[in-house]
C-alpha cells in the first residue's frame, strides 16, 4: 500500500523514470516510443481480461489478464500498477474472488494514473518512423 492515495501522486511516482531511460539505453528514443505506445494501446485488453474475471468470478481470466499486464507494467515502469497486478494474479492462482473483488477499485485508480502519465510522456517523444 502506498503512504499516500494515487490521486496525490506526481507523474515520476506513477511511471519510474529509471525505466524510461533504461528502455533508452537498450534501444535509444525509438525502444522507449515503442514500449510507451504498446502499452497504451495494448494494456486494455489486459484490463478488459481482469474486469471480466471479477465480475464473472473467472479467475483464470483474471489471472491471465493479470499476468500479462504485470510484465507490461514493469516494462515501462508502472511499479505501483505492477504490484496491484502481482496481487491479483496471486489472487486468482488461490481462487479468491473476493480478494480480487477488493483490489479491483485501486487497480482501476492506478491503471487511469499509468495511462495518463503515459500518454503526457508520449507526446514528448519523437514519432515513430
Amino acid at each position: 500500500m502506498l503512504p499516500h492515495n494515487i490521486e496525490s501522486m506526481t507523474e515520476s511516482e506513477v511511471i519510474d523514470p529509471q525505466a524510461i531511460e533504461r528502455l533508452k539505453e537498450w534501444g535509444g528514443e525509438k525502444l522507449a516510443g515503442q514500449m510507451v505506445r504498446l502499452f497504451l494501446k495494448n494494456s486494455g485488453t489486459r484490463m478488459d481480461q481482469i474486469r471480466t474475471g471479477i465480475a464473472e468470478a473467472d479467475v483464470e481470466e483474471a489471472e491471465r489478464g493479470a499476468h500479462s499486464l504485470k510484465s507490461s507494467a514493469a516494462n515501462i515502469g508502472g511499479e505501483h500498477l505492477r504490484t496491484l497486478a502481482t496481487k491479483i494474479e496471486a489472487a486468482a492462482l488461490a481462487n479468491d474472488v473476493e480478494g480480487m473483488r477488493q483490489l479491483g477499485p485501486e487497480l482501476e485508480a492506478a491503471y487511469s494514473a499509468v495511462m495518463d502519465a503515459l500518454a503526457t510522456l508520449e507526446k514528448e517523444m519523437p514519432d515513430e518512423s
